[in-house]
C-alpha cells in the first residue's frame, strides 16, 4: 500500500489544487466550525442558564468537567475506529452525535442531564476533529497539505467565536435555548452535503479489492487519468493489528510519539491557561472589563491569523520542527512581554497579539504537522491520541491560573509562569524526528531532516 500512497502523493503535487479539493476543505472548515461552536457553546449560555435555574455558576463546574472528560475519550477511543473502519464513516457518526446531543440540551432541566448531554456530545465532537484533519490530510497536495490541514482546523476556533455573536443576538429575544438549537440545527443541515461528497480516507479506499472502484470515481474528479499503481508490501511490514494506537510505537515511532504527546501536553497547559484566564488577569491590570474582552478578542484573533501565516511558512520548509520550536520561543517571551507590559496600554496590545499569533497560531500549526507526521493508516489515530493526551494539559491550565490567583501572585509573575510551559515544549519538539525509514519511503511527507 506505501507505494500506492506514494504515487497518489506525487500525482496530487504534480497538478494545481482541483476544484474537488477546494470544495473538500470548504466542507470540513464548515463541519469544524459547528464542532467548536458546539464545543465553546456551554460557556456562552452559563449566565442566562444558571439565572433561569436559580443556580450559582459555580454549580456548573461539573458540566464543564463532564465536557472536558468527553473530548478526551472521543480523542483517544474513537480516532483508532476511524483509522480501522474508516475516517469518512467515524466522521458522519460524531457529527450526527454532537448535533443530535446539543439539540437534545433544548429540553435540558437540570444538571445532572446537561451533564450527561455535555459527556456524550464530547465524544463526538473530541472524534470530529481529528478525524476531519486527516481526511484533509490524505487528499491536499503535499507542497500545500500543512496550510489546508490548518485551514480547516480555523474553523473549530472560529466556530467557537461564532458561538458569542450568536448567543449576544439570540438570549434576550429568544432565551438561551435558541443558542442550543442553532448548535444542533447547523450540523444537521450540512450533515446531507458531507454524506454527499466526503470521500472516505485514502488507505481505507486503497483495502478494496481491484480495480479499487471508489477510489476511481474519486480520482476520476481528482486526478483523471491516473491509475493505481500494484500494491508492492515490504516482506518486513508488520501485520495489522486491531489495536491502531500500537502502531504509532513501531518502525522507529515511540520516540517521537512520546515527544509529540509532551508537547501537546504542555502546549496546551499555556493556551488553556491564557485563554481562561487573560481577561481576568488584564482586569487586574486597571483594565475595564469591555477593555479585557476586547484585547481578549484580539489574542484569538491574532491566533487564526498567526495560523495562517505560519502553516504558509511550514509549507515551505524542510524541517517543520524547527519552526515549531522557534514559534514555541517566542510564545515565551511575548508572554513574559505580556506580564511586563500589563499596565502599560500602548505595549501590552501589541505584547498581546504578538502572544496570541504564537500561542494559538503555533498550537493550530502544531495540529496539522502531527496530523501529517504518522503513515495514512494510522493518521487519524495519531492526530487523535496527541490531542487527548494534550487535553489533560488543558485541563491543568485553568488549575493551575487559580492556584496562581489564590497565592495573590502579582501578575507579572503569573505572566513569567507562562513562558515556563512554552520553554519545555519548545525543547520538546525540537528533538522531534521522523523515522529515517519513513522519510526514505515517502519523501513527499517527510516533516523532518
Amino acid at each position: 500500500m506505501h507505494n500506492q500512497i506514494a504515487s497518489f502523493r506525487a500525482a496530487l503535487d504534480a497538478r494545481p489544487v482541483s476544484p474537488y479539493q477546494w470544495r473538500l476543505l470548504l466542507l470540513l472548515i464548515l463541519l469544524l466550525v459547528t464542532d467548536g461552536y458546539d464545543a465553546q457553546v456551554l460557556g456562552y449560555v452559563i449566565p442566562a442558564l444558571a439565572q433561569d435555574w436559580g443556580l450559582e455558576k459555580a454549580a456548573f463546574g461539573p458540566v464543564f468537567s463532564a465536557n472536558l472528560l468527553g473530548l478526551t475519550v472521543g480523542s483517544l477511543a474513537v480516532t483508532p475506529l476511524a483509522d480501522r473502519f474508516g475516517v469518512r464513516r467515524v466522521l458522519l457518526c460524531c457529527v450526527l452525535l454532537y448535533a443530535s446531543l446539543t439539540l437534545l440540551m433544548v429540553f435540558a432541566t437540570s444538571l445532572d442531564s446537561l451533564m450527561l448531554a455535555r459527556f456524550l456530545c464530547g465524544i463526538g465532537m473530541g472524534g470530529a476533529m481529528p478525524s476531519a484533519m486527516a481526511l484533509m490530510a490524505d487528499y491536499a497536495p503535499p507542497r500545500l497539505r500543512t496550510l489546508m490541514v490548518t485551514l480547516a482546523a480555523c474553523g473549530f476556533s472560529l466556530g467557537g467565536a461564532a458561538g458569542g455573536f450568536v448567543a449576544a443576538g439570540f438570549i434576550d429575544h429568544y432565551g438561551w435555548q435558541a443558542v442550543f438549537l442553532a448548535g444542533g440545527v447547523a450540523p444537521l443541515l450540512l450533515f446531507p452535503f458531507l454524506a454527499l461528497f466526503l470521500p472516505e480516507s485514502l488507505p481505507r479506499l486503497l483495502r478494496d479489492a481491484p480495480p479499487y472502484a471508489r477510489l476511481q470515481r474519486v480520482t476520476a474528479r481528482l486526478l483523471p487519468g491516473w491509475q493505481v499503481p500494484a500494491a508492492r508490501i515490504a516482506t518486513d511490514e508488520p501485520a495489522d493489528s486491531k489495536l491502531t494506537v500500537v502502531a504509532l510505537f513501531r518502525e522507529g515511532f515511540a520516540r517521537p510519539t512520546l515527544l509529540l504527546w509532551s508537547t501537546f501536553f504542555v502546549s496546551l497547559i499555556l493556551l488553556y491557561f491564557m485563554i481562561s484566564w487573560l481577561p481576568s488577569l488584564l482586569q487586574e491590570s486597571g483594565l475595564a472589563l469591555n477593555q479585557a474582552n476586547l484585547v481578549t478578542s484580539l489574542f484569538l484573533f491574532a491566533g487564526t491569523f498567526g495560523a495562517v501565516c505560519l502553516a504558509w511558512c511550514a509549507d515551505r520548509m524542510a524541517n517543520k520542527a524547527h519552526l515549531l520550536a522557534g514559534v514555541l520561543l517566542g510564545a515565551a517571551l511575548f508572554s513574559v512581554l505580556v506580564g511586563i507590559n500589563h499596565d502599560d496600554p500602548r505595549w501590552l496590545v501589541p505584547s498581546v497579539f504578538a502572544a496570541g499569533f504564537c500561542i494559538i497560531g503555533g498550537q493550530l500549526t502544531l495540529n496539522a504537522f502531527v496530523s501529517n507526521f504518522y503513515p495514512a493508516q494510522v493518521r487519524a489515530t495519531g492526530t487523535g491520541w496527541a490531542l487527548g493526551v494534550g487535553r489533560f494539559g488543558s485541563i491543568l491550565g485553568p488549575l493551575l491560573g487559580s492556584l496562581l490567583l489564590t497565592l495573590h501572585m502579582p501578575v507579572e509573575q503569573i505572566f513569567f509562569f507562562c513562558a515556563v510551559p512554552a520553554l519545555l515544549g519548545a525543547l520538546l519538539i525540537s528533538r522531534v524526528r521522523a523515522p529515517q525509514q519513513r522519510e526514505a519511503t515517502v519523501k513527499g511527507e517527510a516533516l523532518v531532516d
